[in-house]
């Protein structure tokens, strides 16, 4: 699938481009069902502060021929070809599960200062893809993201010092309530001055392009529904990060470099069968 020269546009100046009904019902029904099958327990989980409710899962792609396919899909690896204009792998793998009732806040932030300072990625030559697992509505904590914040490139901000305190710092401190780098009020009344918040909302099987430096986040879910994002990141094959004498782990960085090549547009619902 091929965006148009519109569509190209409006990514390039907005930061985003939403696309909603993109995946059939069936699609999606493959892809919640794979989730259901997954391992309780995986490495790259993440609790929220209860300790007892998921907040996301990484890397889980390895687990599911369903989720590979899925990575290799023409209507997601087409589109990313297109806005990075060039060939590219996976990055990342992920999904964002936001609980009904307990699922917590994501604060403002962008991606790719933990992509830079973390995995030493060099550009922001990466699109991030959000595949809508449950409807999306106004009241389960959709994402927020500021329109057109991607032109300030990379924001500096300050690290939270109180990450420092203790006890050594694990890879979970880039996924949790409390960011390693997060943006500070003053930047987002700024940044919201210039744009708008954009909070994109539809049916299960929408999905959302967005650009690595636009800034997002999202509230707590305290409504009955369930919000579970699929989030895939595909990055330019000229653009893989620096050597790091501690790499994080590969649920979280994936290291196979090889450019992916699309599939059957019918391969999930092949798996199914």
């Amino acid at each position: 699938m091929k965006l148009t020269p519109n569509q190209i546009q409006q990514y390039e100046e907005e930061g985003m481009l939403f696309l909603p009904n993109y995946f059939s019902d069936a699609q999606v029904s493959a892809l919640r069902e794979e989730l259901s099958r997954l391992p309780e327990q995986i490495p790259g989980q993440v609790m929220e502060k209860n300790n007892q409710t998921v907040r996301a899962i990484h890397g889980v792609h390895v687990y599911s021929k369903i989720f590979q396919s899925l990575v290799q899909h023409p209507l997601l690896l087409e589109p990313a070809q297109q806005i990075l204009r060039d060939f590219v792998y996976l990055y990342q793998f992920k999904i964002n599960m936001k609980a009904a009732f307990t699922g917590d806040l994501w604060p403002w932030h962008q991606d790719f200062i933990f992509w830079y300072e973390e995995d030493g990625m060099p550009q922001p030559r990466v699109v991030n893809v959000g595949i809508f697992l449950d409807e999306i509505n106004q009241f389960n904590g959709p994402l927020y993201l500021i329109s057109g914040s991607h032109k300030e490139g990379l924001i500096k901000c300050n690290v939270h010092k109180s990450l420092f305190e203790g006890e050594n710092i694990g890879w979970e401190v880039n996924v949790s309530t409390n960011l390693k780098y997060c943006l500070d009020n003053a930047t987002v009344t700024r940044l919201v001055e210039r744009g708008s918040i954009v909070a994109p909302v539809g049916c299960a099987g929408s999905v959302l392009f967005f650009h690595s430096n636009i800034a997002h986040s999202s509230v707590p879910n305290i409504s009955p529904y369930p919000r579970r994002l699929l989030m895939i990141t595909y990055n330019s094959i000229k653009n893989i990060p620096h050597s790091s004498d501690q790499p994080r782990p590969e649920f979280l960085v994936c290291r196979d470099y090889t450019p992916l090549q699309p599939i059957g547009d019918d391969a999930l619902l092949q798996q199914v069968e």
